[in-house]
């Protein structure tokens, strides 16, 4: 009886390749291999017979077709489960060595929570010109990237430094305050936002707040949030230099305590190599300094 080509006996002990596990990873991300070919810079044959043999060496079918593209099996689906930590550890490879050999023509990133990143495009152009010839990018998130393996190149993170910062140059550049803004001083809704009161110091303020006030909707984004409670949906927690800088707002508590809170620039010991790098932070700390008063809500 001839032997089938996915005898899973036939190759046993045969590892499969992380070129042909790349390749696999690119067809399921990309829903076809013709489009996986393009992505990848090859050809829609060569796609094909790299996933032919990926699946000989694991003894597998990885997919069976559907009307207009691939489908994973059962045992693709396991198998993809396996093989994505290690494009991610791949990824993570690939941006360490980078960051380690940069381009000095690449982008200074600046990663920091939106209401912070929003603060330096009012003053974007004073940075630009701090960083030019190079551009800068704006990674808004309040998750925290890892510089180390060069997610972002300079990090504004509010209130307390990650734990294992060997590897981090950080400095304390200002402090940033924050309270409830609304159209009127006796507001009777407030805009909330949506995570667990337990989870965020933030989200246990406004729950408190809003005993006895209706919720009138829950935001996250918290430029919408600003919108919404300019527009009169309620009461908001907002950064004071933009609450106290709007007329059509009403500074309904004042900041203070866990409100107020502290402000690090952090870099990787790395970036001192970088001019561009090391100029952007000594803007965003000659920033903070100038603009103090505003950011405490003074």
């Amino acid at each position: 009886m001839a032997s089938s080509s996915l005898d899973p006996f036939r190759l046993a002990f045969t590892e499969p390749s992380w070129d042909d596990l790349r390749i696999f990873l690119a067809v399921v991300a990309h829903g076809s291999m013709n489009s996986a070919a393009k992505a990848l810079g090859q050809s829609q044959p060569t796609i094909a017979r790299r996933i032919k043999v990926l699946e000989e060496t694991v003894g597998l079918s990885l997919f069976q077709r559907g009307p207009n593209n691939l489908e994973l099996t059962e045992a693709g689906q396991a198998i993809l489960e396996a093989a994505v930590p290690m494009g991610d550890a791949a990824a993570i490879v690939s941006r360490t060595a980078a960051a380690y050999r940069p381009d000095p023509d690449a982008p200074v990133r600046i990663t920091a929570t939106a209401s912070v990143t929003m603060f330096l495009s009012l003053h974007s152009a004073e940075l630009h010109q701090a960083a030019s010839p190079v551009e800068i990018a704006y990674i808004p998130t309040r998750r925290r990237l890892d510089l180390a393996s060069g997610e972002a190149d300079i990090g504004l993170r509010m209130r307390t430094l990650p734990e294992g910062t060997d590897d981090l140059v950080a400095r304390k550049i200002g402090q940033i305050a924050f309270a409830i803004y609304a159209r009127t001083d006796n507001p009777t809704a407030v805009i909330a936002p949506p995570e667990d009161p337990t989870l965020s110091r933030q989200a246990a303020y406004v729950a408190e707040f809003a005993q006895g006030r209706t919720i009138a909707a829950r935001i996250g984004d918290m430029p919408i949030r600003y919108q919404a409670a300019k527009a009169g949906l309620g009461a908001a927690f907002l950064p004071c230099w933009l609450g106290d800088s709007d007329p059509d707002l009403v500074q309904v508590v004042k900041p203070e305590g866990d409100l107020i809170e502290d402000v690090f620039l952090v870099m990787h010991r790395r970036s001192r190599t970088r001019p561009n790098v090391t100029r952007v932070a000594n803007a965003l700390a000659n920033l903070f300094k100038r603009n103090q008063k505003a950011l405490v809500g003074v």
